[in-house]
């Protein structure tokens, strides 16, 4: 049989008011002697007692835990394998919450009937969304939610900044990419992107390459754009032609890890032959052969900002920035190297 707040008070000789002052912090008005409050103390671990945190969360209308979405059309995330993206932006929301007290549910289609009984049904005081594709599904359960939301990666205009956000500052990353590979040499630079992606982040990192190598003038003869097909057969043509690019820039890893092998397949070496980028640069990159050269986005640092906007929220408070931009770095690795003198068809 469980130990109450009026068990400990009985033995410890005071009222359950002043029992509640001590073990939990309520009823601040009541002052209680330091005697006392060791009495009470001393009652309740004898006896054995335990906060019961379900029935105080359910009083106070808490549950401490925050969920995390990811959304319709974004597949399942992985933590072990490919790209370690989600992991490294798990860490950061994990340390988050850690940091508040809160916990964390992964959620993407795992509870209630739909995404949205998930998102508005009480069982979370807030949600952290990470998922940049822009789908109409999504913008639906989205301007649904009716409990607080921290959206990453999805610019706050897209809902009339009704939801704080968090996102990496796109534009540096790209910059600086584009600006290590004409330090190099590079003349003709490609940004490969998958048709979805546009919906989201990607297209603003297409528009930042496209500033990028506008702005490098004349230090750049052909800047291409490469829309990749499920099967990457277009980057296969491209990359047999003599007027492929001597360096390619990626939306993010796991493209440029493909890339890489195609290239290999082809008979081309990277970075001699082709230099690549990538953008998020976790671990993962350092697995690949060569380490693959990457855009860092700062995933954990990402994370960490969310659930702090989001405890704001919870608590009432107007988030001060709503919208933060935290900058990119860029990690140079083995995959990337002076052009070629010479492109050879293959």
């Amino acid at each position: 049989m469980s130990v109450t707040i009026r068990d400990v008070a009985a033995k410890a000789g005071v009222s359950a008011t002043v029992v509640s002052r001590v073990l939990h912090g309520k009823a601040l008005t009541i002052r209680v002697s330091e005697t006392t409050a060791q009495r009470v103390r001393d009652a309740a671990r004898e006896m054995g007692y335990r906060k019961n945190v379900l029935a105080t969360n359910f009083r106070e209308r808490q549950t401490m835990m925050i969920g995390v979405l990811h959304g319709v059309g974004g597949g399942r995330p992985r933590f072990d394998a490919g790209s370690r993206y989600f992991a490294s932006l798990m860490d950061g929301i994990v340390d988050g919450a850690f940091e508040h007290d809160m916990s964390v549910t992964l959620c993407p289609k795992l509870l209630g009937q739909s995404p949205e009984d998930a998102m508005s049904d009480g069982r979370f005081d807030g949600l952290i969304w990470y998922s940049d594709i822009s789908i109409p599904e999504n913008h639906l359960m989205i301007e649904r939610c009716s409990v607080p939301l921290v959206l990453l990666h999805l610019p706050g205009t897209l809902f009339q900044n009704r939801f704080p956000t968090v996102c990496c500052d796109n534009q540096q990353g790209i910059g600086l990419a584009v600006d290590h590979l004409v330090s190099l040499g590079h003349r003709r630079i490609a940004f490969a992107y998958a048709p979805y992606s546009l919906a989201g982040e990607g297209f603003v990192r297409k528009r930042a390459f496209e500033v990028a190598t506008q702005n490098a003038g004349n230090a750049i003869d052909h800047a291409m754009l490469i829309e990749l097909s499920t099967d990457l057969s277009l980057i296969e043509s491209i990359l047999k032609s003599s007027e492929r690019p001597t360096a390619i820039i990626t939306w993010s890893e796991w493209p440029a890890a493909r890339i890489m092998s195609i290239a290999s397949r082809l008979g081309l070496k990277v970075p001699h032959d082709l230099s690549v980028i990538g953008f998020d640069s976790t671990v993962y990159c350092e697995s690949l052969s060569p380490k693959l050269t990457a855009i860092h986005q700062p995933l954990v640092n990402m994370g960490r900002k969310a659930v702090g906007l989001l405890v704001q929220s919870i608590h009432g408070e107007a988030p001060n920035p709503p919208d933060v931009i935290l900058p990119c770095g860029l990690d140079i690795r083995e995959s990337t190297t002076i052009a070629p003198k010479k492109v050879i068809k293959l």
